[in-house]
């Protein structure tokens, strides 16, 4: 509880940190090692400063100002800086504080940490689902672009840090450095509303098993190629079929339909009024192809209305 580091600040916090360390600056370190975390945004820190300000025992803090401000975020920011409790981050500069004492954590969970709207998809999540043998060199993530990424960020801070003001240090959306603690990221972006669960016992958050098969249909080249993804499908496709129809099922992309269509119900011989449903949207003399980055084939299928180029 901070009521509690609060009344623990002139005993404990002298020994726990240097001395020129300000009681307030103790406690927000305090706080810091409490989250646990090893890196944080700057409106996470002016977050935990926002909700200090609020402490019953603030008065034991010999806090100045009235309440949290733009001002006292800095003054704070560069006591505890100094004192060596926080420092750029290694991979993302000084847009990311690291927090010394916390251990660190691997490139997924320190995206994820820093970026609240990323999650591990495409080859990286069929890896940890454990559909392919594949070990990739880079690490998959998705996020929204630009605009829902904005929109998603106001959502996460209206309630927090004051409510439906804007903060002085608001949450800002971050461009991913091309490495991230040593492990090569590649962050695609998409119009499209993406599901994904937290993984039980860390940072890191995961499209859904469903998601996951309907990413190999939008974005096979980065899922190890359609040719592997229609083996991916053929022999793990029957298991999560329901997940998969209701993943194909919100996906408004038509030739996405007619993909998942003609794998479920031409190759592994499934059945579902829904099929029925998506091959409506099939357009007859269209340019669809099975494998969007391959040629045409001459095979097609009629009832799909999609070229069988993979």
């Amino acid at each position: 509880m901070v009521t509690d580091l609060a009344k623990s600040v002139s005993d404990d916090f002298p020994r726990a940190f240097p001395e020129r360390l300000t009681r307030a600056g103790a406690f927000i370190a305090a706080q810091l090692q409490a989250r646990g975390a090893p890196v944080i945004a700057p409106f996470e820190l002016y977050e935990l400063i926002w909700q200090m300000y609020r402490d019953e025992d603030r008065k034991a803090l010999y806090l100045r100002d009235p309440d949290a401000n733009a001002e006292v975020y800095v003054r704070l920011r560069n006591n505890l800086r100094k004192c060596g409790v926080l420092m750029p981050d290694p991979d993302y500069g000084s847009r990311i504080l690291r927090v010394v004492a916390c251990p660190d954590l691997p490139a997924d969970e320190i995206a994820c940490l820093v970026d609240p709207t990323c999650h591990i998809s495409h080859l990286s999540a069929m890896q940890r689902w454990g559909l392919t043998n594949r070990v990739p060199d880079a690490l998959m993530m998705t996020r929204p672009d630009r605009a829902a990424t904005t929109q998603l960020l106001s959502q996460i801070m209206a309630g927090r840090a004051g409510g439906g003001d804007t903060p002085p240090v608001p949450l800002r959306r971050i461009t991913h450095p091309e490495f991230v603690r040593q492990r090569h990221v590649i962050m695609h972006e998409t119009k499209a509303a993406a599901l994904w669960i937290s993984i039980r016992g860390t940072n890191a958050r995961i499209s859904t098993i469903g998601q996951t098969f309907l990413d190999m249909l939008v974005l096979p080249d980065a899922c190890g190629g359609m040719a592997h993804v229609l083996e991916t499908w053929e022999t793990h496709a029957r298991t999560y079929a329901e997940e998969i129809l209701a993943a194909v099922e919100r996906c408004d992309v038509s030739v996405v339909k007619s993909r998942a269509g003609y794998i479920l119900e031409e190759r592994l011989g499934l059945k579902d009024p829904r099929l029925d449903t998506w091959a409506t949207l099939s357009q007859r003399g269209s340019t669809r192809k099975l494998d969007p980055s391959a040629p045409f084939a001459p095979s097609f299928s009629e009832k799909w209305m999609i070229s069988l180029n993979a």
